[in-house]
């Protein structure tokens, strides 16, 4: 215990402090190990370079930032989900179902209802046999696609004959119906009719060709076709006519094709009866067409034959005939040489005055006379 009168090298009164309260400490030693467990574990941090009793640092924090999911991550979903393979299979089909209501909503050109208005079925005429299908759909207008064909295939050669080379104009129109069988909307359709072919064939008023108006009848048929539409021709490999289908438009409200369930069609068309008249007709046509060539064919084939070798040809008389010489004088004063092989074998009829004889000469002067009760005799002509 130092003396309380005692001072202090600095100058301090000793005493002084002798009454301030003492201040005490005391080290004590961790557990062994806690603190390296327990410092890590709070985010702390001793850094071995320093002085062990130097003051323990806090990192600095940093802010935290979102983490994007990895590559790897989302390579892991994909194969768990390979894995199972009901999900897998499940995905395949609905891709695929996708895939083909597309492919069928392009290939098709109606896609229709549930309720019956895409496909209003056949309807068959019994006068005409024409059976016709209907197919229609709502896109803005009204849309129709109808096929026709005939109902008996006995039939089916006047069918093509009415269709290809119809006598007069035809045409069919389609009838939207109601339950009840009430008219809601109409369509004409137009079969195409050449005025000038039939015309001709059937010879109107037994005009000849050239006095009947075939610019009157043009006209006509562009007027009855304007606005309408008109059928096209499905034709065979054999190229007969099999079918005939038209589509377009029907002036119609949705509310009237809301309420179509049914359907038929007025057809001006060629009857049973009238199809198998017009097909005889054909027959008989072709027929005489076909005489009338065979005729011509021949005429041509004996106008085409060679011709005889003869320029001259004609009637005379002979007045004179020297059998030494072999020469023959007519009276038209035409002169004759008679050849080597016909001198020695001339028959003395030709020598009784007057002789009427029938001569034929080439061009080269080569001639044949000829005597109805001689024969004939070669010469060649002098003059």
């Amino acid at each position: 215990m130092r003396d309380a009168n005692i001072e202090d090298p600095n100058e301090k009164n000793i005493e002084e402090e002798a009454h301030l309260p003492a201040s005490t400490y005391k080290i004590i030693e961790p557990p062994p190990g806690s603190l390296d467990d327990k410092l890590p574990a709070a985010g702390l941090f001793v850094y071995s370079d320093m002085n062990p009793e130097a003051e323990v640092q806090k990192p600095a924090k940093e802010s935290p930032t979102p983490h994007a999911p990895s590559h790897e991550s989302l390579t892991e979903r994909l194969q768990k989900f390979a894995e199972n393979p009901i999900r897998f299979y499940a995905a395949i089909g609905a891709g695929l179902g996708i895939l083909l209501g597309v492919l069928i909503a392009a290939v098709f050109m109606f896609t229709g209802s549930p309720e019956g208005r895409y496909d209003l079925g056949p309807v068959t005429s019994i006068e005409t046999g024409l059976k016709g299908h209907l197919y229609l759909r709502w896109k803005k207008t009204l849309q129709y696609r109808v096929t026709f064909e005939t109902s008996d295939p006995e039939q089916q050669a006047g069918f093509a004959l009415a269709v290809a080379n119809p006598p007069r104009p035809l045409s069919i129109e389609i009838h939207l119906q109601d339950a009840d069988g009430q008219v809601l909307c109409s369509r004409e359709i137009v079969l195409k009719y050449d005025a000038r072919r039939a015309a001709t064939a059937a010879n109107l008023s037994n005009k000849p060709p050239a006095a009947i108006d075939f610019a009157q009848l043009d006209a006509a048929e562009k007027e009855r076709e304007q606005g309408k539409d008109i059928f096209l021709n499905q034709i065979a490999p054999d190229g007969q006519v099999t079918a005939i289908n038209a589509q377009g438009h029907i002036p119609c409200s949705m509310k009237a094709y809301e309420k179509t369930t049914q359907w038929s069609f007025s057809p001006n068309f060629l009857s049973f009866t009238e199809q198998d008249e017009w097909l005889e007709r054909q027959q008989e046509m072709h027929g005489n067409a076909a005489q009338r060539s065979a005729a011509r064919k021949k005429a041509a084939a004996k106008a085409g034959e060679k011709p005889l070798p003869f320029s001259m040809e004609g009637d005379d008389a002979i007045v004179e005939f020297d059998v030494n010489s072999g020469m023959i004088v007519t009276s038209g004063r035409k002169t004759f040489l008679l050849d080597k092989t016909s001198i020695g074998s001339t028959d003395p009829v030709w020598q009784e005055y007057p002789v009427n004889i029938h001569f034929r000469c080439t061009r080269s002067a080569d001639c044949t006379i000829m005597h109805s009760g001689a024969g004939a005799l070669r010469a060649k002509l002098r003059r």
